[in-house]
């Protein structure tokens, strides 16, 4: 109910109360309450199902990672044990051949004949009577790829410089009257044989036409200088901990015993290149070493201790050591690819 007031010139409405009326229910309204409920409760469900799809996702990815490392580690596991095993197969199976070989080929020969002679025949019916074309030292010379002729021709070359291609090494000790004829070189800083003299002017005056230039570092040592080195380097060796054993022997994977060593000769040459005076690998990548490597055959010199025959030599690796042997011989050398331990083989027969 409401009343209206005149007062000064204002009016006024004044509100009565308001009976309360019960509120009508809407049946629609009370649906539309709960599908909205259900939808946010779904909407909630989707949500964790959605998170938990994820993670579980997540889960699967990282066991799968880890299968997959686990399967290539055992992939590269069995590649390497694969090949490890191959390698002492070939390995066994090239010494077994070679002490075939040295036996004259008598027990491949009995095997074919034992082999032949199962279908009841004779062996040597079959075989007949070895003619020599396939059996003993010859047979051992294809395999080598030695035959008779280049060894022949290698012994007549050591018969003619016995003294020139002298073997010197940890096996081997340096006769101790053997005469080196010695003459100065480097304007008498250093020693060397005479016979190799003018080969090696000739070659370091073709290196330089080529732009290189060279330090003799060492040539002739006596045994009592040779003997001096293995000590100074035992000492340094001791000094970083190690028993005088081992320090000996980590002195001759490079310093060869007093007598032992190719210096004693007088026919060895250490030589550094000038842009690089360290006695070391490093010498290797120096164009001015490559350049001798791949020319000191053509003036009697050869790289006396490869890379690759360091168990033949039994020295390590030494691009700076050049021994001279002759014109002729190194030429040999350098086409076969042998050290001069492979050389004496090849003149002994032993190969």
């Amino acid at each position: 109910m409401e009343r209206t007031l005149q007062a000064g010139g204002r009016r006024e409405v004044q509100r009565g109360p308001v009976a309360w009326k019960e509120p009508m229910y809407d049946g629609r309204s009370a649906r539309r309450s709960n599908t909205v409920q259900r939808e946010v409760r779904r909407s909630s469900e989707n949500s964790q199902k959605s998170i938990s799809k994820k993670k579980k996702r997540k889960i699967k990815k990282m066991q799968y990672k880890i299968l997959r490392g686990i399967l290539i580690y055992f992939i590269l596991a069995g590649i390497a044990a694969t090949c490890f095993m191959i390698f002492n197969i070939l390995t066994a199976g090239k010494v077994h051949a070679q002490e075939l070989m040295g036996n004259g080929g008598a027990a491949v020969e009995n095997a074919l004949r034992g082999l032949f002679s199962m279908d009841g025949e004779s062996g040597d019916d079959i075989l007949g009577e070895p003619d020599g074309s396939l059996y003993g030292e010859e047979m051992a010379n294809a395999i080598a790829g030695v035959t008779p002729q280049i060894r022949q021709k290698c012994q007549e070359l050591y018969a003619g410089n016995r003294e020139l291609l002298v073997l010197v090494n940890k096996e081997n000790e340096l006769a101790a009257f053997y005469e080196a004829g010695l003459r100065s070189i480097c304007e008498g800083r250093l020693q060397a044989a005479d016979i190799l003299y003018e080969d090696l002017c000739a070659m370091l005056r073709d290196a330089g036409e080529d732009g290189f230039q060279y330090w003799i570092a060492s040539a002739y040592r006596d045994r009592d200088y040779q003997q001096g080195l293995v000590d100074e380097d035992v000492e340094k060796y001791l000094a970083k901990g190690y028993t005088y054993e081992t320090a000996l022997e980590k002195t001759y994977e490079y310093t060869m015993p007093a007598g032992h060593s190719e210096h004693e000769t007088g026919l060895a040459l250490d030589i550094l290149c000038s842009t690089n005076t360290m006695m070391d690998e490093s010498q290797a990548y120096e164009s001015g070493n490559q350049w001798l490597v791949a020319h000191c055959h053509e003036y009697g010199f050869i790289l006396r201790y490869p890379s690759d025959k360091e168990e033949i030599t039994g020295i390590k690796y030494e691009p700076w050591h050049f021994r001279y042997v002759g014109r002729e011989t190194a030429a040999r050398l350098k086409e076969m690819g042998w050290t001069l331990e492979e050389f004496y083989d090849v003149v002994n027969g032993t190969v």
